[in-house]
């Protein structure tokens, strides 16, 4: 019998025996077993018993081994050698690395290398009655919200029914304390700011303004905790089920009398738990509309839509939120803390963030559900965090999630102070997370038991999250930083184009879209602040960019964009005004682009050509545009012209008295800007510009300019344009008096269809000579004429002269021109005699090789010596 005295004794001369099995079949067996077998009967029997006795205890492990994890048994056996060989992997491999792993969790156990769980979760009442059935869990609800619950279009805004009237004006930084009327449970009087000596020497400016700004700061950073919160109790009685025959019930407060009787019921507790529902869909800054506080005992929903009871809050539950004896439980407070102040100017000291608790103890999710989950056994239905919290009366089912949300979390509260001082006597933390989690809170009533440490952690954190501040953004419409900035947005949806580092075209960041994207993303920010509504509610972020790239000139363009169903409500009614703003930011933009742009020609033509003799042409007007439909005014500008140009020459007299090589009214922009002047002929960058244009022109086959062509002389007049032919002469003078170099044109064959080509045969004189080309002689059977008398053909051609050739009358490759049928009637016959006549063997479409390749040679014979 193996003992755990023996087992390593046992366990080595297992492995020496099946080390010595191993080897002395790989070594001793011969390489041919079979010859050996079909000779000596006697081996082959003995040979047989011991493979099927190896088949057999092979078989009987991995059943053995299929038990260790229910449902790998009954895989299949090993009946010959096939199955050794097809089912290794499936039927030995993985059993026994399952039987090795098991192994290792077992010796990890047995050593005490496997660490504990960081919280031990104790059976529920369900599976203690039944251990050996597996109840498996509700599944979360799962599909999309009720869009009638999602976002109530039909309900009226409740902020117009508020007594403290919606302000949306930009106030930055905002201090709270200047509209806070009383501060609770101060151990600073309101107004006053302490802080020890040695403490702002090392503030950054953050903390700075948190010092100057939070009326609790000295509170908060002094803290007194209650001795009660370091001492949970060691039992805890789960709280009711939300759903059942054993709901629990809750209290409504609607009216401020109720909530009068709430604020005494909260007064005499230790600990209460809290949470928020936020709305910001059809409001700009956004409001509470629902809190939940729940005791040990009660559930209280309080109504914040009621003007009564939301002008009480701030002076019924500011004292608790402020008294520092009273725990406050909320779960990820970051947004609670700042909805507090911007609502009721409440503060909240005293906070235990169970989020935070989570972090600590590791827990690889953080989530309410994920702790309601764990220690409750009850999955909420998250689809209503996105609800629409306006909506009255509540829906029962938004009522259970709102409930859920505060009914079992002091519940969580204890269970998670439980395992923070049973983790932290198990596990000492570390001096350095020590000190950094209690930097924040030096001084104050902190237990320095080492059974604490983790708490203190804790407290340190929710700290931090109580000391938050609200805060009105101001718009930054320059930079466009900031949470609702347009540079932030751009970012946001990789809009590289459209972001503060966009590249200017001229002159402008991001050119006209760029500069419409802004003032689109401007007059969203307006009218959401005049209106009270969100800016993803008066326009959507993807139509926003849709918007901005397409620039339209009229409201018609605009709410073409959309669908009918998509357009959102505000811009239907302001779509004139949206147009209108995209209209003169386009018209602005682009007008000042072009000025830009004539200001840098102008002033890089000064800096090359500073002699240039020029004179100035005042230009001014009104034009109307085709382009927007409205007068656009060009005031009074200078018009530096040169006074010779390398194509025409010297102006003329006309041209001088103002007349322009330009027309004088564009049917896209109405009446013309302010040309540019005309760069010197005489610059050298003229010469390389010109030179350049001339070398890229060269792209097609060309032809040289015949000798007898015309030159064209134009004149050019304020009134017409005429070309006169003229000689070479004429025009060898015409380009001397232009001071200009002659540049000699190619001219562009095109290409002209076979059914328009017309016979060109230029006349050959008698004493010219044309040679073409000497074609290699072929010899050619003489016919014998049937008629007498005739010459032969080969006579004929030594007595006449040879006839002229139309080249227009041969095909064209680019003509497509199938061949005639006879034609390929004639090749085929053709290549067929001379497969015959060569007598070379095919095969397909390859042709055989030579014979002195395809057949054999006599003898091996090298040639080595000659």
């Amino acid at each position: 019998m193996i003992s755990p005295g023996t087992f390593s004794d046992y366990a080595t001369s297992v492995q020496s025996a099946a080390l010595a099995t191993t080897r002395l079949a790989a070594t001793t067996l011969p390489q041919d077993i079979e010859f050996h077998r079909s000779v000596h009967v006697s081996f082959a029997a003995e040979l047989d018993s011991i493979s099927t006795r190896v088949l057999r205890l092979t078989n009987k492990l991995v059943r053995l081994a299929g038990t260790v994890d229910g449902g790998a048994t009954g895989r299949g056996t090993l009946d010959n050698e096939e199955d050794v060989l097809d089912g290794f992997k499936s039927l030995i491999i993985d059993p026994v690395d399952r039987l090795f792993e098991r192994t290792d969790m077992c010796l990890d156990d047995y050593m005490g290398h496997k660490k504990e769980p960081a919280i031990a979760v104790s059976a529920l009442p369900n599976q203690i009655s039944n251990l050996s059935k597996v109840h498996p869990k509700t599944p979360a609800p799962r599909g999309r919200l009720d869009p009638a619950l999602q976002h109530a279009s039909h309900l009226p805004k409740p902020q117009l029914l508020f007594n403290t009237k919606v302000d949306n004006r930009d106030e930055s930084p905002y201090i709270p304390a200047r509209t806070l009327e009383h501060k609770w449970c101060a151990r600073v009087p309101l107004g006053y700011i302490f802080h020890d000596q040695d403490e702002s020497e090392g503030m950054d400016e953050e903390e700075k303004q948190k010092l100057s700004g939070h009326p609790y700061y000295y509170e908060l950073t002094h803290p007194a905790f209650p001795t009660h919160l370091f001492r949970p109790p060691s039992t805890t009685i789960l709280p009711a089920s939300l759903t059942g025959t054993d709901v629990s019930k809750h209290i409504y407060v609607s009216t401020p009398s109720a909530l009068s009787s709430m604020a005494t019921t909260l007064k005499a507790a230790k600990e209460i738990a809290v949470d928020l529902e936020h709305h910001s869909y059809r409001t700009y800054r956004g409001f509470l509309c629902l809190m939940q506080i729940s005791t040990r005992q009660e559930d209280f929903i309080i109504d914040l839509l009621v003007p009564g009871v939301r002008d009480s809050i701030s002076n019924v539950l500011g004292e608790i939120f402020a008294d520092p004896e009273i725990v406050k439980v909320f779960h990820g407070a970051e947004s609670d803390i700042v909805w507090l102040q911007q609502d009721f100017n409440i503060f909240v000291v005293g906070l235990f963030d169970t989020y935070h608790a989570s972090k600590v103890l590791d827990f690889q999710k953080h989530g309410l559900a994920n702790l309601l989950e764990t220690f409750c056994d009850f999955i909420p239905d998250k689809r209503y965090q996105l609800a629409d919290w306006r909506i009255r009366p509540l829906p029962d089912e938004m009522l259970t999630y709102a409930r859920s949300d505060t009914h079992f979390l002091i519940y969580i509260y204890d269970r998670l102070r439980l395992s923070l001082i049973e983790r932290a006597q198990m596990v000492p933390a570390p001096e350095a997370s020590l000190s950094n989690a209690v930097s924040t809170i030096i001084k104050g009533s902190i237990s320095d038991k080492p059974a604490h440490v983790l708490l203190n952690d804790v407290l340190a954190r929710s700290t931090r999250t109580a000391l938050r501040l609200y805060d009105r953004e101001a718009y930054d419409a320059e930079l466009g930083v900031g949470t609702g900035g347009w540079d932030t947005l751009a970012r946001k949806w990789n809009k590289s184009a459209l972001n503060s580092s966009a590249s200017e075209i001229n002159g402008v960041r991001g050119g006209v879209t760029g500069e419409a994207y802004r003032a689109v993303h401007r007059w969203r920010e307006d009218v959401a602040r005049e209106e009270d509504e969100s800016t993803r509610y008066v326009l959507p972020n993807h139509q926003l960019f849709t918007v901005a790239e397409r620039s339209p000139s009229n409201a018609a363009q605009l709410l073409a964009l959309f669908s009918h169903a998509s357009v959102p409500p505000v811009l239907r009614r302001r779509a004139g005004g949206l147009a209108e703003v995209i209209k003169s930011t386009v018209e602005r933009t682009t007008f000042s682009g072009v000025a830009v742009e004539a200001v840098a020609v102008t002033k890089c033509v000064e800096t090359a050509d500073s002699a240039t003799s020029t004179e100035v042409v005042v230009v001014e007007g009104t034009a109307k545009s085709r382009l927007w439909g409205t007068e656009v005014e060009f005031s009074s500008s200078v018009v530096p012209r040169a006074s010779s140009s390398s194509l025409f020459g010297h102006r003329s007299a006309a041209a001088a008295e103002g007349s322009s090589y330009s027309a004088s009214r564009s049917s896209l922009f109405g009446a013309v800007l302010p040309s540019a002047p005309i760069m010197s002929s005489n610059s050298k960058k003229f010469h390389d510009l010109v030179t350049q244009i001339h070398r890229t022109l060269v792209i097609a086959p060309k032809q040289p300019q015949a000798s007898q062509s015309l030159h064209l002389h134009t004149t050019i007049s304020s009134d017409s344009v005429s070309i006169h032919p003229t000689t070479p002469a004429s025009a060898a003078a015409s380009a001397e008096a232009s001071d200009g170099a002659i540049i000699l044109g190619q001219v562009e064959i095109p290409f002209i269809p076979s059914n328009q080509r017309q016979s060109r045969l230029a006349p050959v004189s008698d004493d010219t000579i044309v040679v073409v080309g000497q074609a290699r002689q072929r010899k050619r059977k003489r016919i014998k004429s049937a008629v007498s008398g005739k010459p032969s053909i080969g006579d004929q051609e030594d007595a006449g002269e040879d006839e002229a050739f139309d080249y227009t009358t041969v095909p064209n490759l680019l003509d497509d021109v199938p061949p005639a049928p006879e034609e390929l009637d004639t090749r085929k016959k053709k290549k067929q005699k001379d497969v015959k006549g060569n007598g070379v063997i095919e095969y397909g479409n390859f042709r055989a090789p030579p014979r002195d390749m395809r057949e054999v040679k006599s003898g091996n014979k090298t040639h080595t010596f000659r």
